[in-house]
């Protein structure tokens, strides 16, 4: 058996487990270790997003185990289940209005003023911090770390922030004009943004 997997276009977990599973373990259990193998393969920790071109770690037979047959359909129901990113408010219906009888200049909006008293050091402080927020699931408190440290220029902080919006999350709904645009100013740190292709998760 083969100890790492490259994700091919139209291969989706479940279709990858198939062919890794050891003998003896059903493909749930197999499909959940490869899950927990491999956090990196998977756009914002979503089962049902995998992505082609990543290496998977095959798990060995012993981590497979570690959770019984039936645990493991019930884990991996409930994974699958999970939604990709929160669904957007419902649009509220447009209200017409009686046009004015002078017209009238509208006000610029006003900037939202962000004031950035950070350093090199300090930006890159507060993006571990945005990483350690998110990895323990405050969200909010994540995002604020990354604004405040991709405003002062930390480049990995607004790469993060670009991939938050592509996909969005539970805090901030998915946007591809901001994504882009905290995309194009991690590029002129001289940060590399893959282009990654993403299947579909699998199917019932």
């Amino acid at each position: 058996m083969p100890a790492t997997y490259e994700v091919a276009r139209g291969d989706t977990l479940f279709k990858i487990a198939g062919k890794l599973r050891h003998p003896g373990v059903s493909l749930h259990q197999m499909v959940l270790a490869l899950y927990r193998a491999n956090p990196d393969a998977f756009l914002e920790g979503n089962i049902n997003q995998l992505v082609v071109g990543r290496t998977l770690t095959t798990p060995d037979v012993e981590a497979v185990n570690a959770v019984n047959a039936a645990q493991a359909a019930e884990q991996v129901r409930a994974l699958v289940a999970k939604p990709s990113v929160s669904p957007p408010a419902p649009l509220s219906p447009p209200i017409k209005e009686a046009p004015p009888s002078k017209p009238r200049a509208e006000p610029p909006p006003k900037p939202v003023a962000r004031t950035s008293a950070l350093n090199r050091e300090q930006a890159a402080e507060r993006f571990k911090e945005g990483v350690e927020y998110e990895r323990t699931g405050d969200l909010a408190a994540g995002m604020k770390a990354y604004v405040a440290a991709g405003d002062a220029g930390n480049g990995d902080a607004q790469k993060r922030l670009g991939d938050i919006y592509n996909t969005g999350n539970a805090v901030v709904r998915r946007d591809y004009e901001t994504a882009l645009r905290w995309y194009q100013k991690a590029r002129a740190q001289g940060v590399e943004i893959p282009k990654p292709i993403v299947n579909p998760g699998p199917r019932y």
